[in-house]
C-alpha cells in the first residue's frame, strides 16, 4: 500500500510538471504569436502607399515677332496645363523614377512614406532647356538652374506635402535661362 502511495505520488508530481511545462509554452507561444501579429500588422500599416496627386501649371510667353494686342499678352499669362510632360522623380534614397503628365497636367502616384523630389528632365540631366548646345550658354547660371527642383513632396502616415519651389514655363528660343547673347526678334507693327 506504501509503494502505491508512493507510486501514485511520484505519478502526480511528473504529471504537475507536464502540466506546468504545457502552461509554460502555451505562455510563449501565445506572446509570440501576438508579437508577430503586432509586427505584421504594424508592417502593413507602415508599408502603405499614399495616393498623390499633382497638378502641374506652366506659362507660356509671347514669342511671336508682331507687336502682340493686349488679349495675346493676357493669354499668354495663364496658366495652362502642363499636358504629357516628363518629370523625373527622386526619392530622398536616391531611387529615381519617370512620371507623365496626363491631358489635364496630373500625375497620380502612390509614395511610400518619406521625401520626394520632383525636376524637369533637363534640370535632372543637365541640358539645357531648349536642346541648344552648352557652349551657347553661361555653365555657372547652368549648374545653379539644374539644382533647382520644380516642387518637393513629404508623404507621411497621416498625410502628404507638395511644396512648389519653380515655377513651370516653357521659354521662347530667345530667351532661355542662362544664355549667353539673347537675340530678340524685332517687333514689327
Amino acid at each position: 500500500m506504501v509503494i502505491h502511495q508512493h507510486f501514485i505520488g511520484w505519478i502526480y508530481g511528473i504529471l504537475e510538471l507536464c502540466r506546468e511545462q504545457i502552461t509554460f509554452r502555451l505562455m510563449i507561444l501565445r506572446k509570440t504569436t501576438l508579437l508577430f501579429v503586432f509586427l505584421m500588422l504594424s508592417l502593413l500599416l507602415g508599408a502603405q502607399k499614399k495616393r498623390v496627386t499633382l497638378e502641374l501649371l506652366f506659362t507660356e510667353p509671347y514669342c511671336g515677332g508682331a507687336r502682340p494686342s493686349p488679349e495675346i499678352l493676357e493669354e499668354a499669362q495663364k496658366q495652362k496645363p502642363f499636358a504629357g510632360r516628363k518629370m523625373i522623380l527622386i526619392s530622398k534614397t536616391g531611387k529615381v523614377d519617370t512620371l507623365l503628365t496626363d491631358a489635364k497636367g496630373k500625375i497620380v502616384v502612390k509614395l511610400n512614406k518619406g521625401e520626394y523630389t520632383v525636376f524637369e528632365p533637363w534640370r535632372y540631366y543637365k541640358s539645357t532647356f531648349s536642346g541648344a548646345p552648352g557652349n551657347q550658354f553661361d555653365q555657372a547660371c547652368l549648374k545653379a538652374e539644374w539644382e533647382k527642383p520644380t516642387l518637393e513632396i513629404k508623404v507621411t502616415r497621416k498625410k502628404a506635402s507638395i511644396m512648389f519651389k519653380n515655377e513651370l514655363q516653357n521659354y521662347c528660343d530667345w530667351a532661355t535661362p542662362c544664355l549667353l547673347e539673347i537675340h530678340a526678334p524685332p517687333m514689327r507693327e
